[in-house]
Protein backbone atom coordinates (compact mmCIF):
# COMPACT_ATOMS: atom_id res chain seq x y z
CA UNK A 1 0.00 0.00 0.00
CA UNK A 2 1.54 3.33 -1.09
CA UNK A 3 0.30 5.72 1.52
CA UNK A 4 2.07 9.05 2.20
CA UNK A 5 1.25 10.73 5.50
CA UNK A 6 1.38 14.49 5.17
CA UNK A 7 -0.54 15.80 8.19
CA UNK A 8 0.87 14.10 11.25
CA UNK A 9 -0.90 12.97 14.41
CA UNK A 10 -2.90 15.52 16.32
CA UNK A 11 -3.45 15.24 20.09
CA UNK A 12 -1.00 12.35 20.51
CA UNK A 13 1.42 12.66 23.46
CA UNK A 14 4.98 11.63 22.57
CA UNK A 15 5.11 8.99 25.28
CA UNK A 16 2.07 7.25 23.83
CA UNK A 17 3.75 6.39 20.51
CA UNK A 18 5.58 3.36 21.90
CA UNK A 19 3.80 0.09 21.34
CA UNK A 20 3.66 -2.91 23.61
CA UNK A 21 5.35 -5.28 21.18
CA UNK A 22 3.96 -8.76 21.01
CA UNK A 23 1.39 -11.05 19.45
CA UNK A 24 -0.63 -13.63 21.35
CA UNK A 25 -2.72 -16.69 20.56
CA UNK A 26 -4.18 -17.58 23.96
CA UNK A 27 -5.27 -15.58 27.02
CA UNK A 28 -7.70 -13.64 24.87
CA UNK A 29 -9.69 -10.82 26.45
CA UNK A 30 -13.46 -11.10 26.06
CA UNK A 31 -13.45 -8.50 23.30
CA UNK A 32 -10.97 -10.59 21.30
CA UNK A 33 -12.83 -13.85 21.94
CA UNK A 34 -16.02 -12.32 20.55
CA UNK A 35 -14.49 -11.31 17.22
CA UNK A 36 -12.01 -14.20 16.89
CA UNK A 37 -14.24 -16.68 14.93
CA UNK A 38 -15.20 -13.96 12.44
CA UNK A 39 -11.60 -13.29 11.35
CA UNK A 40 -10.27 -15.29 8.40
CA UNK A 41 -7.03 -15.35 6.45
CA UNK A 42 -7.07 -14.19 2.85
CA UNK A 43 -4.52 -16.44 1.18
CA UNK A 44 -3.05 -15.89 -2.27
CA UNK A 45 -1.02 -18.95 -3.17
CA UNK A 46 1.26 -19.91 -6.04
CA UNK A 47 4.03 -22.42 -6.60
CA UNK A 48 6.37 -21.92 -3.66
CA UNK A 49 4.90 -18.52 -2.77
CA UNK A 50 2.15 -17.46 -0.39
CA UNK A 51 0.72 -14.02 0.35
CA UNK A 52 -1.52 -13.59 3.41
CA UNK A 53 -3.76 -10.77 4.63
CA UNK A 54 -6.65 -10.69 7.11
CA UNK A 55 -10.39 -10.53 6.45
CA UNK A 56 -13.49 -10.44 8.63
CA UNK A 57 -17.15 -11.30 8.11
CA UNK A 58 -19.56 -8.36 7.86
CA UNK A 59 -22.75 -9.88 6.46
CA UNK A 60 -24.45 -13.19 5.59
CA UNK A 61 -27.28 -13.38 3.06
CA UNK A 62 -29.27 -16.62 2.87
CA UNK A 63 -30.17 -17.57 -0.71
CA UNK A 64 -32.56 -20.48 -0.16
CA UNK A 65 -35.84 -20.53 1.76
CA UNK A 66 -36.05 -22.24 5.18
CA UNK A 67 -36.42 -25.99 5.06
CA UNK A 68 -34.05 -26.48 2.14
CA UNK A 69 -31.79 -28.50 4.42
CA UNK A 70 -28.06 -29.09 4.10
CA UNK A 71 -28.00 -27.86 0.51
CA UNK A 72 -29.06 -24.36 1.56
CA UNK A 73 -26.65 -21.73 0.33
CA UNK A 74 -25.61 -18.29 1.50
CA UNK A 75 -23.41 -15.41 0.42
CA UNK A 76 -20.81 -14.45 3.02
CA UNK A 77 -19.36 -10.94 2.68
CA UNK A 78 -15.92 -10.10 4.08
CA UNK A 79 -13.88 -6.91 4.37
CA UNK A 80 -10.18 -7.27 3.60
CA UNK A 81 -7.21 -5.17 2.45
CA UNK A 82 -7.58 -3.69 -1.03
CA UNK A 83 -3.95 -4.33 -1.92
CA UNK A 84 -4.40 -8.02 -1.02
CA UNK A 85 -6.92 -8.32 -3.84
CA UNK A 86 -5.01 -6.20 -6.33
CA UNK A 87 -1.59 -7.73 -5.63
CA UNK A 88 -2.80 -11.33 -5.82
CA UNK A 89 -1.33 -12.60 -9.09
CA UNK A 90 -1.09 -16.26 -8.06
CA UNK A 91 -3.60 -18.80 -9.41
CA UNK A 92 -5.10 -19.85 -6.07
CA UNK A 93 -6.87 -17.60 -3.58
CA UNK A 94 -9.11 -18.58 -0.72
CA UNK A 95 -10.27 -17.76 2.81
CA UNK A 96 -9.44 -19.95 5.81
CA UNK A 97 -10.26 -19.67 9.50
CA UNK A 98 -6.57 -20.21 10.24
CA UNK A 99 -3.29 -21.15 8.56
CA UNK A 100 -0.25 -23.29 9.37
CA UNK A 101 -2.17 -25.55 11.74
CA UNK A 102 -0.23 -28.50 13.26
CA UNK A 103 -0.62 -31.76 11.34
CA UNK A 104 -1.35 -33.70 14.54
CA UNK A 105 -3.17 -33.08 17.80
CA UNK A 106 -1.21 -32.74 21.05
CA UNK A 107 -1.04 -36.52 21.43
CA UNK A 108 1.15 -36.66 18.34
CA UNK A 109 -1.00 -39.44 16.88
CA UNK A 110 -4.43 -38.06 15.99
CA UNK A 111 -4.51 -36.19 12.69
CA UNK A 112 -5.67 -32.63 13.33
CA UNK A 113 -8.68 -31.32 11.47
CA UNK A 114 -7.57 -28.65 9.04
CA UNK A 115 -9.65 -25.50 8.45
CA UNK A 116 -11.86 -25.56 5.38
CA UNK A 117 -10.77 -23.43 2.43
CA UNK A 118 -13.46 -21.09 1.09
CA UNK A 119 -12.80 -20.76 -2.63
CA UNK A 120 -14.52 -18.95 -5.49
CA UNK A 121 -13.93 -15.48 -4.06
CA UNK A 122 -15.62 -12.60 -5.86
CA UNK A 123 -14.69 -8.93 -5.59
CA UNK A 124 -17.74 -6.82 -4.71
CA UNK A 125 -16.22 -3.40 -4.10
CA UNK A 126 -12.74 -1.86 -4.04
CA UNK A 127 -12.49 1.35 -2.04
CA UNK A 128 -11.21 4.43 -3.88
CA UNK A 129 -10.17 6.32 -0.75
CA UNK A 130 -9.04 3.67 1.75
CA UNK A 131 -7.07 0.53 0.97
CA UNK A 132 -10.03 -1.79 1.60
CA UNK A 133 -12.22 -4.19 -0.34
CA UNK A 134 -15.41 -6.21 0.09
CA UNK A 135 -15.29 -9.78 -1.21
CA UNK A 136 -17.97 -12.46 -1.36
CA UNK A 137 -17.94 -16.23 -1.17
CA UNK A 138 -20.97 -18.45 -1.80
CA UNK A 139 -21.09 -21.66 0.21
CA UNK A 140 -23.33 -23.74 2.47
CA UNK A 141 -25.58 -21.68 4.72
CA UNK A 142 -24.80 -23.98 7.66
CA UNK A 143 -21.10 -23.18 7.58
CA UNK A 144 -19.73 -22.82 11.11
CA UNK A 145 -18.40 -19.30 11.16
CA UNK A 146 -18.41 -16.37 13.53
CA UNK A 147 -21.10 -13.73 13.65
CA UNK A 148 -20.87 -10.76 11.27
CA UNK A 149 -18.95 -7.92 12.87
CA UNK A 150 -21.23 -5.01 13.71
CA UNK A 151 -19.67 -1.96 12.06
CA UNK A 152 -21.18 0.67 14.32
CA UNK A 153 -20.24 4.26 15.14
CA UNK A 154 -18.33 3.86 18.41
CA UNK A 155 -14.84 4.37 16.99
CA UNK A 156 -14.35 8.01 18.04
CA UNK A 157 -14.65 6.95 21.67
CA UNK A 158 -11.61 4.71 21.31
CA UNK A 159 -9.14 7.59 21.19
CA UNK A 160 -6.82 7.37 24.17
CA UNK A 161 -8.04 3.90 25.11
CA UNK A 162 -6.79 0.34 24.69
CA UNK A 163 -7.73 -1.47 21.49
CA UNK A 164 -7.17 -4.99 20.15
CA UNK A 165 -6.33 -6.20 16.64
CA UNK A 166 -6.76 -9.71 15.20
CA UNK A 167 -4.96 -10.93 12.11
CA UNK A 168 -2.22 -13.13 10.70
CA UNK A 169 1.05 -11.26 11.36
CA UNK A 170 4.16 -12.44 9.54
CA UNK A 171 6.06 -13.13 12.75
CA UNK A 172 8.97 -14.73 10.86
CA UNK A 173 9.86 -11.18 9.78
CA UNK A 174 10.62 -10.13 13.37
CA UNK A 175 13.77 -11.68 14.85
CA UNK A 176 12.76 -10.87 18.40
CA UNK A 177 9.69 -13.13 18.23
CA UNK A 178 10.43 -16.72 19.21
CA UNK A 179 7.40 -18.48 17.76
CA UNK A 180 7.68 -17.96 14.01
CA UNK A 181 4.70 -20.10 13.06
CA UNK A 182 2.32 -17.72 11.33
CA UNK A 183 -1.20 -18.32 12.63
CA UNK A 184 -4.12 -16.17 13.81
CA UNK A 185 -2.95 -13.87 16.62
CA UNK A 186 -4.09 -10.82 18.55
CA UNK A 187 -2.20 -7.76 19.71
CA UNK A 188 -3.04 -4.69 21.76
CA UNK A 189 -2.21 -1.02 21.97
CA UNK A 190 -3.87 2.37 22.23
CA UNK A 191 -5.46 4.71 19.73
CA UNK A 192 -3.38 7.82 20.30
CA UNK A 193 -4.67 10.33 17.77
CA UNK A 194 -5.93 11.13 14.29
CA UNK A 195 -3.83 11.66 11.18
CA UNK A 196 -4.76 12.51 7.61
CA UNK A 197 -3.17 10.74 4.70
CA UNK A 198 -3.42 10.58 0.95
CA UNK A 199 -4.25 7.37 -0.91
CA UNK A 200 -4.72 7.49 -4.68
CA UNK A 201 -5.30 11.22 -4.62
CA UNK A 202 -7.99 11.15 -1.93
CA UNK A 203 -7.33 12.62 1.50
CA UNK A 204 -8.76 10.57 4.38
CA UNK A 205 -8.60 10.39 8.17
CA UNK A 206 -6.89 7.54 9.99
CA UNK A 207 -6.51 6.56 13.61
CA UNK A 208 -2.90 6.35 14.71
CA UNK A 209 -2.42 3.47 17.14
CA UNK A 210 0.35 1.80 19.11
CA UNK A 211 -1.18 -1.62 18.44
CA UNK A 212 1.51 -3.85 16.95
CA UNK A 213 1.13 -5.10 13.38
CA UNK A 214 3.10 -6.85 10.65
CA UNK A 215 2.35 -7.84 7.06
CA UNK A 216 -0.60 -10.22 7.36
CA UNK A 217 -2.46 -7.89 9.74
CA UNK A 218 -3.68 -5.69 6.89
CA UNK A 219 -7.44 -5.94 6.55
CA UNK A 220 -7.92 -7.24 10.10
CA UNK A 221 -10.49 -5.77 12.50
CA UNK A 222 -9.73 -3.65 15.56
CA UNK A 223 -12.09 -3.55 18.56
CA UNK A 224 -12.12 -1.70 21.86
CA UNK A 225 -12.18 -3.23 25.34
CA UNK A 226 -15.98 -3.53 25.17
CA UNK A 227 -15.80 -5.42 21.89
CA UNK A 228 -17.10 -2.52 19.82
CA UNK A 229 -15.72 -2.22 16.30
CA UNK A 230 -13.12 0.52 15.92
CA UNK A 231 -11.72 0.04 12.43
CA UNK A 232 -9.45 -1.93 10.11
CA UNK A 233 -5.65 -2.25 10.05
CA UNK A 234 -4.47 -0.22 7.06
CA UNK A 235 -0.71 0.20 7.37
CA UNK A 236 2.03 -0.70 9.79
CA UNK A 237 5.60 0.39 10.40
CA UNK A 238 7.05 3.06 8.13
CA UNK A 239 10.35 3.18 6.34
CA UNK A 240 12.18 5.17 3.72
CA UNK A 241 11.52 2.41 1.19
CA UNK A 242 7.73 2.76 1.16
CA UNK A 243 7.25 6.53 1.14
CA UNK A 244 5.20 6.44 4.34
CA UNK A 245 6.02 8.99 7.05
CA UNK A 246 4.93 9.81 10.57
CA UNK A 247 6.38 11.32 13.71
CA UNK A 248 8.00 8.26 15.24
CA UNK A 249 11.39 6.68 14.73
CA UNK A 250 11.12 3.66 12.37
CA UNK A 251 14.63 2.60 13.40
CA UNK A 252 13.57 2.08 17.02
CA UNK A 253 12.01 -1.43 17.41
CA UNK A 254 9.96 -0.16 20.37
CA UNK A 255 8.54 2.74 18.42
CA UNK A 256 6.07 0.98 16.16
CA UNK A 257 2.85 2.48 14.99
CA UNK A 258 -0.16 1.30 13.01
CA UNK A 259 -2.74 3.28 11.08
CA UNK A 260 -6.36 2.20 11.24
CA UNK A 261 -9.24 2.98 8.89
CA UNK A 262 -11.92 4.28 11.30
CA UNK A 263 -15.40 2.79 11.49
CA UNK A 264 -17.02 5.55 9.46
CA UNK A 265 -14.69 4.78 6.54
CA UNK A 266 -15.73 1.13 6.70
CA UNK A 267 -19.43 2.06 6.88
CA UNK A 268 -19.00 4.09 3.72
CA UNK A 269 -17.40 1.11 1.98
CA UNK A 270 -20.27 -1.17 2.99
CA UNK A 271 -22.78 1.38 1.74
CA UNK A 272 -20.97 1.51 -1.60
CA UNK A 273 -21.15 -2.28 -1.75
CA UNK A 274 -24.90 -2.24 -1.10
CA UNK A 275 -24.57 -3.88 2.32
CA UNK A 276 -26.06 -1.09 4.46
Amino acid sequence: MRLALWALIACAPAAATRADEGFSIGNRPQAVRAVWPSVYAFVCEGRGSVYVAAAFLVQKVDLDPPGTGRRARADFFFVTAGHAIEDCKFPRKFLAANINQPQFERDGITVARQPRKLKGLELVRLDDAYDLAVIKVRTGANLEIGKPVDVGSACEGSLGHEVYAVGFPGVSMRRSLRDRREVKRWSKGRNVGIGTADFRGTNSRYFASTVDSLPGNSGGPVVDAKGRFVGVIAKGVAGADNGYRYDVNPQDPRDWQTFIVPCYGVRRLLSQAGLR
